[in-house]
């Protein structure tokens, strides 16, 4: 596997970024940080960060590898893991084996301490306690929780769930965690029909953009229009279809009102501008041959190719909080998008090619930081009122 610790003699060329001092980056090897994931130290400290990859380390592909050892060199990192009886047997079946479980593990972990998940298909470009991170540990700030919002249902409120954080014990994670074991009770070993599960049927099918009401309508590129089954979707997408009904629960014998905790408690970003920039920017196909043109930003004003590749890896690099490259997404006959292509055995070293953007990037990633917002959280969005349907009833009562 490449190294993630070359630094080249590159120097930023794209606005907004500034060199990392050389002592504020973990100098160790990739060998050295892969031996502290294989053998975890105990988790003795609220600030730590979960990841889940379903097959080990050495099984994830190189470019994911990378990304987390990235994670590493950028702050400190303490590796942990827990692993329902469904991981440990593997029966997730065939179809998006994977993907389902990986989305079955990730809010486990999340509950006995304040704790960031990130998926690994995430490359950091900013701390995190710079994203949402101080604003959690600050007695005086009114957050506990902090989420990107992605919308998939007809009004705003929805989660991207690859990437959150939380303090310890979290009303709404707890019950968020507590919805989602149920959902996978009596033997289920597959997302296959949850969407027709009691206790998230009524909440209905993820909704399409053009079906969403939107106050700022934004494009992004999910691979091609038409070619998306809703169920299939929702089914993948169970995890948030539970966080929704959490988010809009009320639940008088236990007191708990999601639309309140919402909207006064959780830090909210905006999934677009801070982690998914390159479905808007760009068709999802586009990336892998723009990151792989060669590095020649002396030809960004006389070469067009080489002013949008300087111009999406300098935006992504100065504005957005995370890189996040997706597959799960995809269905047959979309187009396929940078993870997908990264993952192939011919392109595992693409991300890190010598003398690419893909490599500028991926420098710039580890040993710089952006100048915007310094040594501060990003600022929370605020929401309209609920227009949603309210769900009164206990958390695991079907109505």
């Amino acid at each position: 596997m490449g190294s993630t610790l070359d630094a080249k003699p590159f120097r930023p060329v794209t606005p907004g970024i500034t060199l990392i001092l050389e002592g504020e980056i973990d100098s160790r090897s990739d060998e050295e940080l892969i031996e502290t994931l294989r053998h975890p130290v105990p988790v003795r400290h609220e600030r730590n960060v979960w990841a889940f990859w379903n097959t080990g380390f050495d099984n994830m592909r190189p470019w994911t590898q990378r990304n987390v050892l990235g994670w590493i060199r950028r702050q400190e990192f303490r590796a942990a893991g827990i692993s329902p009886q469904v991981f440990q047997e593997r029966h997730h079946g065939r179809d998006r084996e994977g993907p389902t479980r990986q989305r079955y593990g990730e809010i486990a972990p999340t509950i006995p301490a304040r704790r960031r998940l990130a998926r690994r298909g995430s490359i950091l470009l900013r701390n995190f306690d710079d994203i949402f991170w101080r604003d959690l540990e600050d007695p005086d700030s009114p957050y506990q929780m902090g989420i990107t919002l992605f919308q998939s249902r007809k009004y705003i409120g929805q989660c991207l769930t690859g990437f959150f954080g939380a303090k310890k014990g979290n009303p709404f994670i707890e019950r968020w965690m507590r919805l989602w074991l149920e959902l996978w009770k009596d033997g289920r070993t597959n997302c296959l029909g949850l969407h027709e599960h009691p206790l998230i049927q009524p909440l209905g099918l993820i909704v399409p953009p053009e079906a969403q009401e939107h106050e700022n309508p934004r494009q992004i590129d999910l691979g091609g229009a038409g070619v998306f089954d809703l169920k299939i979707t929702t089914d993948y997408l169970a995890l948030n279809m539970a966080y929704e009904r959490v988010r809009l629960l009320k639940d008088d014998e236990t007191g708990w009102n999601g639309p309140e905790y919402f909207r006064r408690h959780v830090h909210l970003l905006d999934t677009i501008d801070e982690v998914w920039k390159s479905h808007e920017m760009l068709l999802q196909d586009e990336l892998f041959p723009l990151l792989s043109l060669p590095f020649e930003p002396e030809h960004i004003e006389t070469d067009a190719q080489q002013k949008t590749a300087a111009g999406y890896v300098g935006h992504v690099l100065a504005n957005c909080s995370i890189a996040k490259y997706s597959q799960g997404h995809w269905q047959p006959g979309a187009r396929v998008p940078l993870a997908m292509t990264w993952s192939m055995p011919e392109n595992a070293d693409a991300d890190i090619k010598k003398g690419t953007w893909a490599e500028y990037f991926r420098w710039a990633s580890v040993f710089c930081n952006q100048t915007r917002l310094q040594r501060v959280c990003l600022p929370s969005l605020k929401l309209p009122e609920e227009k949603d349907e309210i769900i009164n009833a206990g958390l695991l009562e079907a109505k």
